[in-house]
């Protein structure tokens, strides 16, 4: 009603007239339809009984005489009308004499005068040897009752006509009531809009006047009281326009003398406003670097120092050396991220000088590889050289600044590749003594935005790039600079999700002719090469393409093939054959099948192994075959088929044991994650590992642990949020923040999540245990478990068994994801023990569920089911 009163004219006038109208008419016509649909159903009764009293007065004599001849006239008459659909002739027990229809009937005994049935009316009579016309009488009903029945009759009308009837009757009502309604809207709509219209008119031209449109005026109404109204509206306006024209000379007087301070104001601000800019620009960038390099370099510096501590507190002969590689790695990562900043800074100033000494170039660039074949192998990258053959013995320039650019390239495609390959390959053009070099790899791929800017210095595609993969973003900077240095060019070319290739050119001087002459006549084979017969079984297809090239080069007769089912099924014979085990694949078990099978196949040939750089190779001892460790040069690959070289290297397995009190480790960074978990070690304390904030989160639903260790800046989800996330689930959660450089709105966010306890990487061993000692965490249902070896072993066989049934029950299912959960449970739960065995078999069931092999899970099921067997026999 509200609304109603605050709308405008027009619509009030269609209230008021439509509403009363509206109910009048929808009364006026229910009444009528209802008195109409009434009359129609009584009248129909009353032609159904009438009907049945006259068909029983002439059925008489034929019921009684029990003849259907005599009926059948009778009603077939009577169905000539539309409404009768069956006409039924019963004698006094109600079997029928005659009847013209057939189709169920629901009929008392005696019939009832007057029934409504499954959409029939039943009128039924009596038939007795009284005059029937008296049967109208109401006075008369009871006398005639005593008559004898002789029979009955009865018509059964159809309700659908007296329904279609009635639709009609509430049809035409409709119409009537619509048609009252839309004529009523007419002339309501018609006197509305006479009386709105002026008024509208007049509100618009005091909008204009508001809005600074003097000049309007209002027109003329055929109603004197608006015709008032628009005439002061105009002497108004015009009063206005005066003031108006006054005030704007004014203006403009005052607008001149103020012109030209203005536009030199506005040119010193503009001055002003580009040198702000450029010192916050300078500001941010500033800022941004201290922050990355800050995280950068305390980052790999919490490893070294925390696991130097290890070493000092003591440790096994075993735990020493894998903490040694550890330190050493992590020095080196501190190593390159110092000499990126020396050389950046070398480069800025133009202190850098190169050097033009002469170099072996199929030996720098395979050197390059081997330095990142361990991250690639590890991440299950291949590394392919391709192109050597090309090159020429040695050229002349700086070979360390070369290697660099490769290092810095390599690297760089290694860290933002998941899967995959990555390749480099070489070209010399001898006629401009122009060294290509191409680095290509199938990683995340490069956006165009980022492409144009990609080569300046402290730059990452975003600021999560920066979290989940590290670096200096130094290293594409130093690289464009070193090749401008060397008067080279460097392209790019990417897309998102298939990868990206760098193409550099350098101008490099050589007098040598390509390597590959000199390469043949190094070689002391006593046979010619026709006598050499090689087969190549190798998955990744630019690799197998490339070792093609070089022994066809070279005049080998090679065939290659991808499966190592294909190289069984061919029957040729070859003198040597060369298998390469993928580095995404490293399942010492699956070599040994396969050279076994190979020897048995080949039994005279040579066997030569590509080894990814990640495999155990004590595993391999019982393999009596040539090694070469990926990525491999020409030079190794022809030399080794005719010196067999072997290498051994030893994996070192960490020593678990059972913890009393649980905490999760929250933490991007391999290294810290195995440092605090060794920490807490020695305290007694069991702990689980994730590496982003989701998985955090997952985690803590999955199973909440007494503390969790946060880190603050972790990949996908920092965690800030993912502590945000926790609490808000799990208020009681007791969090410890991880951070190696703490900011004010970092701090300011803690402190509002309600987290005060926040220790700064490198980690200091006595503080972490302190603030341990000073949280008051209760576990749960937490039972110190027996220290006695029975119970161990009784825990583990029970753990086992459970981890079996889970897992067939996933097999069947196919719940590889489920599958997978059970396989990385198997793992650490193997460790925890100290069961090789299973820890191994639980690893090829996590390969396995990854490229949903079910062939390679049901066997590595069942190698676990006998296991398991084996323990409960001993």
């Amino acid at each position: 009603m509200k609304a109603i009163l605050k709308s405008d004219i027009r619509q009030r006038v269609l209230f008021l007239s439509l509403i009363p109208m509206l109910a009048i008419t929808c009364i006026l016509g229910f009444f009528f339809t209802y008195t109409q649909l009434q009359n129609a159903r009584s009248g129909m009764i009353e032609k159904g009984q009438e009907l049945s009293e006259l068909l029983a007065a002439a059925a008489e004599f034929g019921i009684l005489s029990n003849n259907p001849a005599e009926l059948q006239p009778l009603s077939q008459q009577l169905m000539q009308n539309p409404l009768v659909v069956d006409v039924l002739f019963m004698d006094q027990e109600m079997h029928i004499i005659h009847r013209e229809s057939q189709f169920e009937l629901a009929l008392s005994f005696p019939p009832d005068s007057v029934a409504l049935a499954d959409k029939h009316w039943y009128f039924s009579h009596p038939v007795s040897l009284a005059p029937i016309r008296t049967a109208t009488v109401p006075e008369l009903f009871a006398e005639q009752s005593s008559v004898e029945v002789m029979g009955w009759v009865t018509l059964v009308f159809s309700d659908d006509p007296i329904q279609q009837q009635q639709l009609i009757i509430i049809r035409n009502s409709l119409i009537i009531i619509f048609s009252g309604f839309l004529l009523t809207f007419s002339i309501s709509s018609f006197f509305g809009r006479k009386i709105s219209q002026p008024v509208k008119q007049l509100s618009s031209i005091i909008t204009q006047l508001r809005r600074g449109n003097l000049g309007v005026r209002a027109s003329q109404s055929q109603t004197e009281e608006f015709n008032q109204l628009a005439e002061g509206i105009n002497e108004l306006a015009k009063s206005l326009e005066q003031s108006n024209r006054h005030m704007e000379t004014r203006i403009t007087q005052a607008t001149q003398a103020l012109s030209v301070s203005l536009q030199e104001l506005e040119r010193k601000n503009l001055q002003l406003m580009r040198a702000h800019e450029k010192a916050d620009s300078a500001n941010r960038a500033k800022d941004a670097f201290l922050a990355r390099m800050s995280h950068e370099l305390r980052t790999p510096l919490t490893s070294v120092i925390g696991f130097t501590r290890m070493i000092q507190e003591g440790s096994s002969e075993q735990e020493r050396s894998h903490y040694l590689n550890i330190i050493d790695h992590t020095s080196q990562m501190l190593l390159t991220l110092i000499d990126d900043l020396l050389d950046f800074t070398r480069l800025e100033s133009d202190a850098l000088e190169l050097e033009n000494i002469e170099f072996h170039p199929e030996q720098l660039f395979h050197q390059a590889l081997e330095m990142q074949a361990p991250a690639a192998h590890t991440k299950g990258l291949e590394l392919i050289f391709s192109g050597a053959c090309n090159l020429p013995v040695h050229f002349s320039g700086d070979p360390t600044r070369i290697r660099q650019i490769i290092t810095n390239l390599i690297g760089n495609a290694i860290k933002f590749t998941e899967t995959g390959y990555i390749q480099l390959h070489t070209d010399y053009q001898q006629s401009n003594q122009l060294l290509t070099l191409c680095i290509s790899d199938t990683g995340i791929g490069i956006s165009p935005e980022y492409q144009s800017k990609m080569f300046e210095s402290f730059t990452q595609a975003d600021n999560s790039i920066s979290r989940k993969y590290g670096g200096s973003g130094l290293g594409l900077a130093i690289v464009y600079r070193l090749v401008k240095l060397m008067n080279g060019d460097i392209q790019v070319e990417s897309e998102l999700g298939k990868g990206t290739r760098f193409t550099l050119e350098i101008p490099l001087k050589s007098d040598n002719e390509p390597v590959s002459l000199g390469l043949i006549d190094d070689f002391s084979i006593k046979t010619t090469r026709s006598d050499f017969s090689v087969l190549v079984i190798e998955k990744n297809s630019p690799s197998r393409r490339n070792l093609l090239q070089l022994f066809e080069y070279y005049g080998y007769r090679c065939k290659v093939t991808e499966r190592h089912e294909d190289a069984l099924a061919n029957e040729d014979n070859f003198s040597h054959i060369l298998l390469s085990h993928p580095a995404s694949e490293p399942d010492a078990e699956l070599l040994q099948r396969q050279t076994e099978s190979l020897r048995q196949r080949f039994p005279g040939a040579k066997l030569l192994l590509l080894l990814p750089a990640t495999i155990r190779r004590d595993s391999l001892q019982s393999i009596k075959a040539q090694m070469l460790t990926k990525p491999v040069s020409p030079t190794q690959i022809l030399t080794a088929l005719e010196n067999p070289r072997q290498y051994e290297h030893g994996r070192d397995y960490a020593n678990y044991q059972l913890q009393e009190l649980e905490i999760l480790i929250a933490e991007d960074n391999d290294y810290n994650r195995l440092l605090i978990k060794r920490i807490l070690k020695q305290a007694g304390i069991q702990s689980r590992e994730v590496t982003t904030g989701e998985q955090a989160i997952q985690a803590v639903n999955s199973k909440m642990p007494d503390i969790v260790l946060m880190d603050i800046n972790m990949p996908d989800m920092d965690g800030i949020e993912a502590s945000r996330q926790i609490l808000a689930q799990h208020p009681d959660t007791h969090i410890i923040a991880l951070t190696a450089n703490i900011s004010s709105r970092e701090q300011q966010l803690l402190n509002q999540l309600g987290i005060n306890k926040i220790l700064i990487k490198p980690l200091n061993i006595e503080k972490l245990y302190a603030l341990l000692s000073t949280l008051d965490v209760k576990k749960a249902n937490m039972q110190n478990p027996p220290a006695d070896p029975l119970w161990q072993k009784q825990e583990f066989e029970h753990e086992i068994n459970r981890q079996l049934n889970e897992i067939q029950s996933h097999i069947y299912a196919k719940d590889y994801a489920s599958i997978g959960r059970n396989a990385h449970q198997l793992h650490g739960f193997a460790g925890l023990f100290e069961h090789p065995e299973i820890e191994m078999i639980a690893h090829q069931l996590g390969k396995a569920v990854i490229s949903k092999d079910i062939r390679k899970i049901w066997n590595a099921y069942n190698q676990l089911a006998r296991v398991v067997q084996g323990m409960k026999r001993l």
